[in-house]
């Protein structure tokens, strides 16, 4: 085989941003490469399924190459995408993310909806930096880390944070920078409702909105997790919701809750929503949430749920009307394999790993749920990664069972 290539054209696009093109009916993932380039690349790597390129020139540019907006892009290892369209990008991790589904899992009574989008430039509400003194250079940095190695790229100001984080970045950063040393700083910083956090001293406790029934108003912990993007969280919500059919007689539960995020708005639409979550102060945040939004039906318990939970009070024995799990990106196959036991008619699933969410599809579709609705959200623009949620729907039981469901309903417990 010819080391260098020429001609190549660029037919798709791979989960970590790579072009895709064909070579002796190899597939071949080409760097820097998008879907619709005619491409000159180098191989760099022959494995016996697939092959991998580098981009030397771009013959003809696709229609849906752009020029990137940040001019610390070739540096920076923050975003991937932005030579790419956004309807491009939107597009293919959509396409990518149903292709999968298609393929692994049975899909046959399953709808495909559009992606949630959100405005792509100043939408990232939470960001990790880092400060050190360069061991090369000398020179102290704080920004991000680079695409090519882990040295810092010194950020003044990034496109994709809000104009809250940048503003706070171009004030502090001559007194961080003078404080760097060899010894690396991580900083977490958030945009929250009620300030900037993570810069400097803040004492209030961080803060944001969402909109159920009514708004709500929800604490977190400065360096605790929320959704980067508000936007497509607050979407995110609305589309569960919707797709749980939430009834006011209903019995919900939500696994790897954190703050209530979305617990609370199911408890305003629900008789009674639990939440379970592993660490203690997420926890407590989500029932100091509860209490200051004055939902008594909003319930939170601790559990490790990367372990059988069967045995825990708010399961054994207990039947519920909705699940929702939102996972980290290890999925949660051992809590998919037990949810079967309680009888809940439907689940949605929202996740940040197409993978480990697959794995999970089956577990549950071994247990007699059924793929319903699937959607892709684009959380984070200009970047490889994506959101999703898929709805599955257990088949209908027997009128006897079902009564006696109906009946086990009104059982309440107390944490």
């Amino acid at each position: 085989m010819k080391e260098i290539i020429e001609s190549l054209e660029v037919t798709g696009l791979s989960h970590d941003g790579r072009g895709i093109t064909h070579i002796d009916g190899k597939t071949c993932f080409v760097a820097n490469a998008v879907p619709g380039d005619i491409v000159t690349a180098k191989i760099s790597n022959d494995e016996r399924n697939f092959l991998e390129a580098r981009l030397l020139k771009i013959e003809q540019p696709s229609a849906e190459r752009v020029d990137p907006f940040c001019d610390k892009y070739n540096e920076c290892g923050g975003c991937q995408l932005q030579h790419l369209s956004v309807s491009a990008q939107r597009y293919w991790k959509a396409e990518n993310f149903f292709t999968e589904l298609k393929q692994k899992v049975n899909t046959e009574i399953c709808e495909f909806f559009d992606t949630l989008i959100s405005t792509d430039r100043a939408y990232r509400r939470r960001a990790r930096l880092a400060l050190e003194v360069d061991k090369k250079d000398k020179q102290a940095r704080f920004g991000f880390r680079r695409s090519q190695d882990n040295r810092l790229v010194d950020i003044e100001h990034c496109p994709v944070l809000t104009d809250e984080l940048n503003q706070a970045i171009q004030q502090v950063r001559p007194q961080l920078l003078e404080t760097a040393s060899r010894k690396t700083q991580e900083l977490t910083i958030v945009a929250a409702d009620n300030g900037i956090f993570g810069l400097k001293e803040n004492a209030k406790q961080p803060s944001y909105q969402i909109q159920g029934k009514q708004a709500l108003r929800l604490q977190f912990p400065q360096d605790g997790f929320i959704q980067v993007n508000a936007e497509i969280n607050q979407k995110m919500l609305d589309q569960a919701i919707n797709w749980l059919d939430i009834q006011s007689e209903h019995k919900v539960i939500d696994f790897f809750c954190g703050v209530g995020n979305f617990t609370l708005p199911l408890a305003q639409y629900s008789q009674q929503a639990i939440g379970i979550e592993g660490l203690d102060e997420l926890v407590q945040a989500a029932q100091d949430n509860a209490a200051d939004n004055g939902l008594e039906n909003g319930q939170f318990a601790k559990a490790d749920l990367f372990k059988d939970v069967s045995h825990q009070e708010w399961f054994r024995g207990q039947n519920y009307d909705r699940i929702l799990l939102d996972p980290g990106r290890l999925g949660a196959a051992k809590l998919c394999s037990q949810l079967g036991q309680l009888q809940a008619e439907k689940i949605v699933y929202v996740s940040c790993n197409a993978a480990t969410l697959i794995r999970d599809i089956k577990l549950l579709q071994e247990q007699g749920y059924q793929l319903r609705k699937a959607c892709a959200m684009d959380m984070f623009p200009h970047t490889t990664h994506l959101e999703v949620m898929v709805m599955l729907e257990k088949g209908k039981k027997p009128k006897k069972q079902r009564n006696k469901r109906l009946e086990s309903k009104k059982r309440v417990f107390k944490f």
